[in-house]
């Protein structure tokens, strides 16, 4: 795949894309929203901080959303949920007709950006890699929870095509993104969207509402709780949508974590629970990270969609609504983020089943 390549949005995973890509001889430009981040990539580049201790050092070149000129032949959308339509109306007259766009994105944002870029050109990238950026410039890789599974191997990215079997298109940017994640196509985009989804909606809201590190996160038994509940929660959201989860977090079957919500089985919480030590102490939720800058958080597309979604199959999903309304009271400054709030989580979730 050649041409002009535009990585629209340049955090934690974005930027890696960005770096990493232009570094390889691709004509990248990065778009990026946030001043300070554009401004400490102008001046003194990229840091990439390995999990081996390397340092790798990359010069994108870098432009406002509104300083973007010209045409490309791909983009990489790299921005939060809630930024979704605000970069289409800002990328797509600068893509050539039938030029891809994938989401690199959390949450299922390939639902929204079909019916304004069109379901043919649309592909997902599902990053399995995890990474913080907690100052302007400097990303650096953290050991996350979905890559402590213990029995399964994974890539950094899987690829696939929205809503169809993957082609010559998904092969091509999978191939191109080899360079900055080990990738791989898969056959049923959505399965693997809806993998991650359980995941995000699981650990992100409890993190951020606890203030908790994912290390600390899965060895606390009043969070480990809350993640079996609110996993089971998307499962059965998931399955009404059409898209049945079969792994949860590599290692667990569906009936597993089922099993677990009902009281019937700890084979899940216990395996979280061994998972801890495996997981960089500095990991963090991208929710998390987001608590911790004051910014706004991506909760509604995580378990506020989930909920939505139960809403609209009549299923109940008390623990998604009840993380939601209290990751928005942290957001508000009505609450402040605290281990202490899991006993309100559990309180308001068990009142409303």
């Amino acid at each position: 795949m050649s041409g002009r390549i535009i990585v629209y949005g340049i955090g934690a995973i974005g930027a890696q894309a960005a770096g990493r890509l232009h570094s390889a001889g691709r004509d990248v430009i990065a778009v990026e929203p946030w001043v300070a981040q554009r401004e400490a990539v102008r001046r003194d580049g990229l840091r990439i901080a390995n999990l081996d201790g390397s340092v790798e050092r990359h010069h994108p070149p870098v432009c406002a959303p509104e300083d973007l000129s010209g045409q490309a032949d791909l983009c990489l959308l790299a921005v939060k949920s809630y930024d979704t339509e605000a970069a289409l109306e800002r990328v797509l007259p600068h893509l050539a007709p039938e030029a891809p766009l994938v989401s690199l994105q959390n949450s299922i944002n390939e639902e929204w950006i079909a019916p304004q870029a069109g379901p043919a050109r649309v592909l997902g990238g599902v990053v399995l890699v995890n990474a913080v950026l907690l100052e302007p410039g400097l990303v650096t890789a953290t050991a996350s929870v979905s890559r402590a599974a213990a029995g399964v191997r994974l890539p950094g990215l899987y690829v696939g095509e929205y809503l169809r079997p993957p082609g010559a298109q998904a092969r091509r940017v999978a191939e191109l993104l080899d360079a900055v994640w080990p990738a791989e196509v898969v056959d049923d985009l959505m399965e693997e969207r809806w993998t991650k989804m359980l995941t995000n909606t699981a650990l992100n809201p409890v993190s951020g509402i606890a203030a908790l590190r994912s290390a600390a996160m899965l060895a606390d038994a009043a969070a480990r709780r809350a993640i079996v509940q609110i996993a089971a929660e998307v499962l059965r959201v998931a399955a009404a949508e059409g898209h049945p989860i079969g792994r949860v977090m590599g290692d667990f079957s569906a009936s597993q974590v089922l099993e677990g919500a009902a009281g019937r089985s700890d084979a899940f919480e216990r395996g979280l629970a061994e998972r801890a030590p495996r997981v960089s102490a500095d990991a963090a939720t991208s929710l998390l990270q987001d608590v911790l800058r004051a910014r706004r958080t991506e909760v509604d597309y995580f378990s506020g969609l989930v909920a939505s979604k139960g809403r609209a199959h009549r299923i109940a999903t008390p623990w998604c609504a009840a993380a939601t309304s209290l990751v928005h009271e942290i957001e508000q400054g009505r609450r402040g983020p605290a281990p202490s709030n899991l006993r309100e989580l559990e309180r308001r979730a068990l009142s409303a089943s």
